[in-house]
């Protein structure tokens, strides 16, 4: 799996982990946030090579599919590619650093109460 496509997973499934079953969760873990090869996992698990890449096949394309249909994480790279932009913004406009800093504040107030 190349990095693009490995990091691409990864960020699936942190944000569609909790709907895979245990053993997909676990499985799905091993292979993209241990960089566990399929017999390690197979190994692990007391499984086959094949039942493992069959369980990633699954969870990678019940995660495909619910991004699909949701759009979070192409949501969440759409704001964070906003941030530098509105970042620049307001720290060069004194102004308007204020409001937000006093409404920060307000916010930070509401919570703690």
């Amino acid at each position: 799996m190349k990095l693009e496509q490995h990091l691409y997973m990864g960020t699936l499934l942190d944000f569609y982990g909790g709907m895979l079953t245990q053993n997909q969760q676990k499985i799905t873990r091993s292979y993209v946030d241990f960089n566990a090869s399929l017999s390690e996992i197979a190994e692990q698990n007391g499984t086959t090579r094949q039942a493992v890449s069959d369980v990633l096949r699954r969870s990678i394309k019940k995660m495909q599919d619910l991004e699909n249909a949701l759009q979070l994480v192409a949501k969440y790279h759409s704001i964070l590619n906003k941030i530098p932009a509105i970042a620049s913004k307001i720290t060069t406009d004194q102004i308007l650093q204020q409001k937000i800093n006093f409404e920060f504040e307000q916010l930070l107030k509401t919570l703690e109460d």
